[in-house]
């Protein structure tokens, strides 16, 4: 059988907001859940890291100017996979035929 892929993004807070209040592994399980309602199968689960210059200066300056409070941190990759029968529909009766191509944004 076929399988069909879908990325998500789950972001965690930097700072000392983020290092008190966000717990990677909830907001990993809570994503994994949702989308194991809906028939998907998390298959890699990918740190995610800035790697552009510019991100790190704007990240640092906004972790400064917030007194080192909050600044948007880094988070995980999470790949999905569902898998397809051969007359084109998901395992849950779902056509993918119609399906319109999902748009992420470029990191």
């Amino acid at each position: 059988m076929a399988k069909i892929n879908r990325v998500e993004r789950v972001a965690l807070s930097g700072g000392i907001i983020g290092a008190l209040a966000t717990n990677p592994r909830n907001a990993i399980e809570e994503k994994c859940k949702e989308l194991n309602a809906q028939g998907w199968n998390c298959h890699q689960i990918i740190p995610h890291s800035t790697r552009n210059f510019l991100i790190i200066v704007f990240q640092n300056l906004i972790l400064v100017l917030t007194l080192f409070l909050w600044t948007f941190g880094a988070g995980y990759i999470l790949l999905f996979e569902k898998e397809v029968t051969q007359s084109g529909t998901t395992s849950s009766g779902i056509s993918i035929l119609g399906m319109q191509k999902m748009q992420y944004p470029k990191y």
